[in-house]
């Protein structure tokens, strides 16, 4: 099992708050990332869904029901 905090993690998969789910490897997803924005008075966490080079969506991490990572990468 890795050390590495889990958000250094590679995320497989996402769960919306309102149902949707964004998997890397369907639906021409290629990653899914861990990032931040400025907020008002402090960074506040995103998730950014990647297909090929261009990020299509940024889903704040209120709005984040469930956030799967990549069993390969605890081996």
């Amino acid at each position: 099992m890795s050390n590495e905090h889990p958000i250094a993690q590679d995320i497989k998969r996402i769960t919306i708050s309102h149902g949707d789910e964004y998997n890397v490897g369907y639906g021409g997803v290629t990653r899914i990332q861990a990032t931040t924005n400025s907020g008002l008075c402090a960074d506040m966490a995103y998730i950014r869904i990647w297909k090929g080079d261009v990020a299509v969506a940024e889903f704040c991490q209120h709005n984040i029901v469930g956030v799967y990572f990549n069993e390969d990468a605890a081996k």
